[in-house]
């Protein structure tokens, strides 16, 4: 079982810094981060945290891991967080030897029609070979397509974590 220690503190450190350098489109995050930022969405849904900044329009989750099933319990900010399916574009990076692969696959499904690419290596950043890059410039187009207003005023995409 995974323990999970200053939850709340790290939460408050990161809205704080989007707060502070931000507006962010998206997320993208690797590990405990991929983790982090797959919780931005519905915490925004439910108000528990990430209320002083613009909802987040995707996440990118390279080998993250659901948030379930911890030793002391799941922090209160992410009481409702897997309550419903999470409703914001995600594409999901999973290797066949990470060993979080299974928890990674059950936040996959955590998400409403997620993408995904899987790799056959660990738990790291994977080089993309063709068809990952395929379906990586496939999600950016489906952003995009979504959020073309955004892009034609100058914005543009911008991720963090």
């Amino acid at each position: 079982m995974m323990e999970c220690v200053h939850f709340d503190e790290c939460i408050a450190y990161i809205e704080d810094y989007m707060i502070k350098h931000g507006p962010f489109d998206g997320l993208l995050g690797f590990s405990q981060g991929g983790m982090l930022a797959s919780v931005v969405p519905p915490m925004q849904r439910e108000g528990a945290a990430f209320t002083s900044v613009p909802k987040i329009k995707f996440v990118i989750i390279i080998s993250g891991f659901e948030l379930r099933e911890l030793k002391s319990g799941p922090p209160k900010l992410l009481a409702n967080v897997y309550s419903v399916p999470i409703d914001c574009p995600s594409l999901h990076l999973i290797g066949d030897k990470d060993f979080l692969k299974e928890r990674a696959f059950m936040l996959q499904r955590s998400f409403v029609n997620p993408l995904h690419i899987h790799h056959s290596m660990g738990h790291t950043v994977p080089k993309l070979d063709k068809k990952g890059s395929e379906t990586m410039l496939k999600f950016i187009e489906k952003i995009k397509e979504m959020f073309p207003q955004e892009l034609e005023t100058g914005l543009g995409l911008k991720s963090a974590l």
